[in-house]
């Protein structure tokens, strides 16, 4: 009879879990990673989905609804004109969110172990970010939508900031 002593795990935390999906994009003029099962699309910025100015932000048309859009373009991309930029569109809150990025990079699949904690003095200035991987020779930031979105979310959500 085999007892629970004779047995020898070796299965890790991180091995208890399937790797996480990331999709890394260009935005607030660094790399970002945003957790792929929050995304609803990636697209560009078409006459179709044209921004309009909703209240004291943005919003776009988006599968027939009008969604909160939020630049998070670098400070030169957001010199450029808005059309045929990239946009992610996101579920959070059971409310969708379209967020303007420089540029969409490809999903990358890392393993939990893998991510590290932001510098201290880094999380303290960005709240929203949950960690950093290494990925192709870059840092790559991982972003808590909920936390970079709050803003927009409390003004579409509640009605006010």
């Amino acid at each position: 009879m085999r007892s629970l002593h004779d047995a020898k795990p070796k299965l890790t935390f991180s091995g208890m879990f399937a790797p996480i999906r990331l999709l890394r994009v260009q935005a607030l003029g660094t790399e970002l990673a945003f957790d792929a099962a929050s995304l609803c699309d990636v697209l560009a910025l078409a006459p179709g989905h044209a921004p309009v100015r909703f209240g004291r932000g943005l919003a776009m048309s988006y599968e027939g609804r009008i969604v909160p859009l939020v630049d998070f373009r670098s400070p030169a991309g957001k010199e450029g004109a808005m059309m045929g930029s990239c946009v992610v569109v996101a579920n959070v809150q059971h409310s969708r969110f379209a967020m303007l990025v420089d540029c969409i990079g490809e999903y990358v699949h890392v393993d939990y172990a893998a991510i590290r904690p932001p510098e201290p003095a880094l999380a303290e200035r960005c709240p929203y970010l949950e960690g950093c991987i290494s990925c192709a020779g870059s840092e790559v930031y991982l972003v808590d939508l909920e936390r970079l979105l709050g803003p927009a979310i409390r003004t579409h959500l509640h009605g006010g900031g």
